[in-house]
């Protein structure tokens, strides 16, 4: 928990929080801090960071309310949605401790944070003349305990039908409503984090369940069947690249049927016949929809034809609806624990298995708390999970990235549904394309190595002409050195470029450029904010050697410098190149020679591990990946930043 009750040897680094926030008419002094600590009817909470002391709240006691004496957030760390935080805890604890009220005071010439208040749900009620000193006039404000008492009541996941199903309160705690009250009463247009489980009678477009779901899109609620599952149902090429993702799943089910069409119907990806239950909670996984008949047909393989949302009505009467929803709803997956008062949830996509990841786990662990203290319930995420991609505000990937692998689906999904994702589908689209990055660079004139594209009507006097040797030669979507070869001379090139020509029609050849070591710039929302120096592997031409035995030798050494210690034209070629692939999170490869920056690459996805990228910047480079995703999220929901 980042918010805690302070203690006695908090003492000092509360009046060092006093003397940076306040002025010192304003300020509480130490023998106050020391009775309110002890005090049977004050307290101060206090919110941390890495064991230091960030945020604090003074809170006083009385019969029925609670008055909120003073809040405070350290400069360094304002506008970061830190007293947000601090005030969804208040309420949390003003709920618990059963007050009815919460009251403050705020001088009246701080409009900002007078904003801030009244967006929580505070009310002025009268104005205090000399408050704060002679013209000084205040505010006293109060939330009044319909608003505390309808926080609590409202729930963090419904389930809406079109009339009442009696049995359904015998299979899940959620509450049940009908349609008509979620789309016509105000509450649950203003409630938050709202997960809606769509049970209406049809999905049909302009049918009451659809706008169910069009209407829970709009409101930022999490919803199944969401929007855009139902419409991509009538698209037979989705319905055929769906298929295609549980493909080995389905042709080892399916190997010993005997007739060369079965139709199967999925109830939240359940079934009574266990031998199709894998195979349905794959689609499932990929495909969320309530209730969907799967038509399958064999060919050369088995391949899904159709998928049908089927209504309720139409499995009203089906012996296993009853078990199949039970079971759905009492999944552990359905009701993680959690504080109530997170402000966004983050869902972070790694794969356990990945050899070589963009992240390691230390800094996997650091991205976790460094969005918990922004306000993120933060989950990791895996292949897996790609249907509960609706349940997050934000999707940060942390798997290698490519355009033919569920990465970019992730990303392709998360974005249609409107999740703040980093990295972005149209980026790595753009930089996993070595040919779409070469025409980039080009046309806003950034250098990069001499540069051309072979195909297999390529003269060898062509290259001869446009490059010298040694050349490297590039699959497209190659990463991470691999698919990546220099060659010396006319054979070594003719033996490499055989098999990269059979993989993909054109080939990347680039002159070689030497240099000890390629600089990478990491830019975020086009600013730059980290710099190394990746060093050549041990007696290799690059910075990973995957063919070396020792392991010690695979890699070289790592360099992370100030911003300040790296030569202009280079931050600024690393921030131009970077800018003509988005605004996402960028790696930028470099080469330094005779003054001049070659732009190598442009990484979506770069590595940031623990040891090596934050080696300088160290914490700070999670929290300015967290706060552009925070603030992004802020952006599109009209939040007003404001410094509490």
């Amino acid at each position: 928990m980042p918010i805690r009750e302070a203690q006695l040897n908090d003492l000092s680094a509360l009046i060092d929080l006093e003397n940076k926030c306040f002025d010192a008419d304003k300020r509480q002094s130490q023998t106050s801090i020391k009775r309110s600590i002890k005090s049977e009817f004050q307290d101060i909470f206090v919110l941390e960071e890495l064991s230091h002391i960030i945020g604090s709240m003074t809170l006083y006691r009385y019969k029925k309310s609670i008055r909120l004496y003073s809040i405070a957030v350290s400069p360094e760390f304002q506008g970061q949605g830190l007293g947000k935080l601090m005030m969804a805890f208040l309420m949390d604890f003003s709920r618990q401790q059963a007050f009815e009220d919460i009251t403050l005071e705020v001088e009246i010439k701080e409009a900002k944070l007078v904003m801030f208040y009244e967006k929580l749900g505070f009310v002025v009620e009268s104005e205090l003349s000399d408050y704060y000193g002679k013209g000084r006039n205040a505010f006293a404000m109060r939330l009044k305990s319909r608003s505390l008492k309808d926080f609590k009541k409202m729930p963090n996941q419904l389930i809406v039908v079109e009339t009442m199903i009696p049995w359904l309160k015998d299979v899940t705690s959620i509450p049940v409503i009908q349609a008509e009250d979620y789309i016509k009463d105000p509450q649950y247009l203003k409630k938050n984090n709202l997960k809606v489980f769509n049970l209406c009678q049809s999905y049909a477009y302009q049918s009451l369940g659809y706008y169910v779901s069009l209407m829970a899109t709009a409101r930022n609620h999490r919803v199944v069947p969401n929007v855009a599952t139902l419409n991509d149902f009538s698209d037979p090429l989705i319905i055929t690249s769906f298929g295609e993702e549980a493909d080995s799943i389905i042709q080892s089910t399916l190997s010993k049927e005997t007739s060369s069409t079965l139709t199967v119907t999925s109830i939240f990806g359940f079934t009574p016949n266990p031998r199709y239950e894998k195979m349905l909670k794959s689609l499932f996984n990929v495909f969320e929809a309530p209730f969907v008949a799967f038509t399958f047909e064999k060919g050369r393989r088995w391949k899904v034809t159709q998928a049908k949302v089927v209504s309720l009505a139409e499995v009203d009467d089906n012996p296993f609806l009853k078990t199949a929803t039970e079971r759905y709803f009492q999944q552990k997956r359905m009701g993680h624990f959690r504080l109530k008062d997170y402000l966004y949830d983050l869902a972070i996509l790694y794969d356990p298995d990945e050899q070589e990841p963009p992240s390691n786990r230390t800094a996997l662990a650091k991205f976790k708390t460094t969005a918990q203290k922004y306000g993120f319930y933060v989950e990791f995420i895996t292949k897996d999970d790609y249907a509960r991609l609706t349940e997050f505000d934000a999707l940060l990937i942390r798997t290698t990235t490519n355009v033919n692998d569920i990465s970019y689906q992730f990303s392709r999904y998360a974005y249609a549904e409107g999740l703040v994702v980093l990295d972005d589908p149209w980026s790595i689209l753009k930089c996993s394309n070595k040919l779409f990055f070469t025409e980039s660079m080009k046309k806003i004139g950034l250098d990069i190595p001499k540069t051309m594209f072979i195909s297999q009507y390529t003269t060898l006097e062509e290259i001869h002409q446009t490059l010298g040797y040694p050349i490297v030669l590039k699959q497209p979507d190659s990463a991470f050195s691999l698919g990546v070869f220099k060659v010396q001379n006319d054979e070594e090139l003719t033996a490499q470029l055989t098999p990269l020509l059979k993989a993909s029609a054109l080939v990347v050849a680039q002159s070689f450029i030497p240099s000890a070591f390629d600089w990478r710039i990491g830019v975020i929302d086009g600013k730059p904010f980290y710099a190394c120096q990746y060093y050549m592997a041990h007696n290799h031409w690059q910075i990973l050697n995957w063919h070396s035995k020792k392991r010690k030798d695979r890699e070289g050494s790592v360099v992370t410098l100030p911003l300040e210690d790296v030569p202009p034209f280079i931050l600024d070629a690393a921030v131009k190149a970077a800018k003509a692939m988005g605004d996402g999170l960028y790696g930028v490869d470099l080469k330094e020679h005779d003054e001049k920056a070659y732009v190598i690459e442009v990484n979506d996805n770069p590595s940031i591990d623990h040891g090596y990228e934050d080696a300088y910047y160290k914490d700070a480079l999670y929290h300015t990946i967290i706060k552009t995703m925070f603030d992004r999220i802020e952006s599109a929901r009209g939040h007003v930043k404001t410094k509490a």
